[in-house]
């Protein structure tokens, strides 16, 4: 039941509306243009219950994952007679072209849509996201460590793209798992060239990072009992200030020193509430590392950013723009070799996501929408029948040589296209299957 509350049904919530408002852009068009639209279906598979209005039957189907149109006459009859009025092949090609390429549009209106709004109430996030990637702290024994990256340093570029802000660096490092790059470091009054080798995440293979923003400090927040530092009176809700005289800045930081210290006396500063003090933790050997007994989290600051309406559209523009690139770099990377198909999501890691983002609350349940909407358009219009953009490749071609294409030859296109499609979807849900499974 937690899977179905949890994951399940904000799924449904969110793939459902953003195929549904695809599915409205072509059923829109198709009216305009007096095209016969004989279904209208929320859902797939088997009819529920629904009605007929002006010849269209609005339905409502077993499986809640989308919906579909259905238009009259779609493919030329073979016999080459006059299409009736309402069918789809009576119109001219830029009319069918519209019709098709309005389910993208639509995808477009709505990412930008729930962007603005997104923009007008405020989304809270870490203030470093928007500020010069300024290096905090690094891995220790790290890819970053061996590239001689240092706390302080300023990355100016990041594989030949300039970096400006933690949000750009962390996008290229994701897009380049198991891959060097060359990096231009400010530090101090030098400019520092170095190349750093990006480990990939053993579950979905994006890229990791290595190096981290700088923190507000490291809280314990819970201490386990019978623990060394339970025994040595740390409180959940502490501040670890030091450790030995060295200042901690960060969990990174901390958590090494502690597993290199078993047995050995730990010198902590502790802050609670206003009031300062010391106390000394001596890490127990656990499986070959030293373990204090405590969870911490690190102290990130956040900002929430809210804009009025003309701000909150021109920002959100913005924002589809840097989606809309990430996009089409990441297919860049796939096709070029350099991004593993694993790295994609399929539907069971968007069951996943959803669950996750209907916790987090509205915005983030709406800014994956956004970018789900934004990237069902764009795949919708990639050259292969039977998506969208197939049709707009069939309907230019025909344009091209002015005449229509053998139904025969539409047909195999078709097969081909669908063979193609299940392929690329049967990978994809092998890979969710492994990293949800056997990771």
């Amino acid at each position: 039941m937690s899977f179905l509350w949890e994951g399940a049904l904000p799924f449904i919530l969110v793939l459902g509306t953003v195929v549904v408002l695809h599915e409205f852009g072509h059923f829109l068009a198709a009216k305009v243009f007096g095209i016969t639209v004989e279904v209208f279906s929320v859902g797939f598979g088997p009819r529920i219950a629904g009605f007929t209005f002006r010849g269209t039957e609005y339905r409502v189907a077993w499986i809640p994952l989308g919906g579909y149109v259905k238009l009259k006459g779609e493919i030329a009859a073979e016999d080459g007679h006059t299409p009736e009025p309402g069918e789809l092949m009576a119109h001219p090609r830029w009319q069918r072209f519209i019709v098709f390429v309005m389910g993208a549009v639509f995808n477009l209106i709505t990412a930008v849509g729930m962007t603005t709004v997104i923009f007008m109430l405020g989304e809270q996030e870490p203030a470093y996201f928007q500020e010069p990637p300024v290096i905090g702290s690094v891995a220790e024994n790290s890819p970053a460590t061996q590239a001689d990256i240092r706390p302080g340093d300023l990355i100016v570029s990041f594989g030949g793209e300039e970096v400006t802000t933690w949000s750009d660096l962390e996008f290229e490092i994701m897009l380049s798992p198991a891959q060097t790059k060359d990096v231009v470091i400010q530090r101090g009054d030098d400019r520092v060239s170095t190349r750093l080798t990006v480990e990939a995440d053993r579950r979905n293979a994006n890229g990791v990072l290595s190096l981290y923003p700088a923190t507000d400090g490291v809280v314990a927040e819970k201490v386990l009992p019978g623990t060394p530092a339970d025994e040595a009176g740390l409180q959940g809700g502490d501040r670890l200030v030091s450790v030995d005289g060295t200042a901690i800045s960060s969990g990174r930081q901390l958590v090494p020193m502690i597993r290199a210290s078993t047995g050995q006396p730990m010198r902590f500063t502790v802050l609670r509430g206003e009031e300062s003090f010391e106390l000394t933790i001596v890490p127990e050997d656990v499986g070959g590392v030293g373990q204090a007994g405590f969870n911490l989290v690190e102290l990130v600051p956040t900002v929430t950013r809210s804009y009025p309406l003309a701000a909150a559209f021109r920002l959100s523009v913005l924002k589809n723009l840097e989606w809309l690139n990430a996009i089409y770099k990441s297919f860049e990377l796939l096709f070029r070799g350099e991004l593993p198909l694993r790295a994609f999501s399929g539907p069971l890691e968007l069951v996943r996501f959803s669950g996750q983002a209907a916790q987090s609350g509205i915005t983030s349940l709406l800014k994956l929408m956004a970018i789900i909407s934004l990237n069902l358009g764009i795949i919708n219009l990639f050259p292969i029948p039977p998506l969208d953009g197939g049709h707009l490749l069939t309907i230019t071609v025909e344009g091209v040589i002015r005449r229509e294409l053998s139904v025969q030859l539409k047909e195999r296109m078709m097969q081909a296209g669908l063979i193609l499609l299940f392929l690329f979807m049967g990978a994809i849900l092998y890979f969710d299957i492994s990293k949800n499974w056997f990771n």
